[in-house]
């Protein structure tokens, strides 16, 4: 596992922040953009998964990384969990 650098802008800039329902390591179904903000999903960031981060979609972080897969599509790694 890597160490966190805890000071806010030193390897990530606000742009790169986002929230969680944006993220493509947030696992969660919902039932859509209304529900996305409240809904409860896992962080599968890989260097967090041994916490089994439960976080709400309007939660984010700096290891915050845009989700690519199309909507209604449920990646791999949820649908196995």
């Amino acid at each position: 596992m890597t160490e966190f650098n805890r000071e806010p802008h030193a390897h990530h800039s606000e742009e790169e922040r986002g929230f969680c329902k944006g993220c493509k390591w947030w696992q969660a179904e919902h039932d859509g953009p209304a529900a996305e903000d409240a809904t409860i999903g896992l962080c599968v960031q890989p260097e967090l998964t041994h916490f089994s981060l439960q976080v709400s979609g309007h939660s984010g972080c700096n290891r915050f990384e845009p989700n690519t897969v199309a909507a209604g599509q449920l990646p791999a790694i949820a649908a196995a969990g």
